[in-house]
This record gives C-alpha cells, sequence and structure tokens, in this order.
C-alpha cells in the first residue's frame, strides 16, 4: 500500500495530527478515517477492533490516547445522517 497523494496538512490542524496521519496511513488511506464521524469511544473500539481483526499494532497509553484526542475532535460524531439527502423532505 502507498499513501495516495495524501499529506497530513489536507486534515483539520490539531496537536497530533501528524502522528496520527502516519500511524493510520501505514495500512489505508486517510481520506477513509476522516469519512467517519464518531465518538472518543467508538473510535476507541475501532482501533481495538483493527487490532484484533487486521493484526494492527497494538498501541496503548499515551500513544493511543494522542490518536484517540486527535480523531475524537477532527472527526467527531455527527447526528447529521450521511449519504443522499432529499431535498424534499420536511425538517
Amino acid at each position: 500500500f502507498e499513501p495516495r497523494d495524501e499529506t497530513p496538512e489536507q486534515y483539520p490542524p490539531g496537536p497530533n495530527r501528524d502522528d496520527t496521519f502516519y500511524f493510520c496511513v501505514a495500512c489505508h488511506s486517510f481520506q477513509i478515517v476522516a469519512q467517519q464521524r464518531m465518538s472518543r469511544s467508538r473510535w476507541d473500539d475501532v482501533l481495538t477492533w483493527m487490532t484484533e481483526r487486521h493484526k494492527m499494532p497494538d498501541v496503548q497509553g499515551e500513544e493511543r490516547d494522542k490518536i484517540l484526542d486527535y480523531l475524537s475532535t477532527a472527526f467527531p460524531e455527527t447526528t447529521q445522517p450521511r449519504g443522499w439527502k432529499n431535498p424534499f423532505a420536511p425538517k
């Protein structure tokens, strides 16, 4: 796998952005990460799942906290539904 012309600067600024970016792009595009909108707890669950299912390195402690801090701040949970939105639906 090679990142597809992505750089950390394309994503929201914040502490730990670069470290999180390079940790994630070791396996997949960061764009897939940026499309997700999850709570810190859900981000944590996803990291555990990737460790168990895809043999991602088991990052723990301060390093995991840094990744979770960035992800939950830059890509927080949203209540907006994703996908196509009916322009005629009542608001």
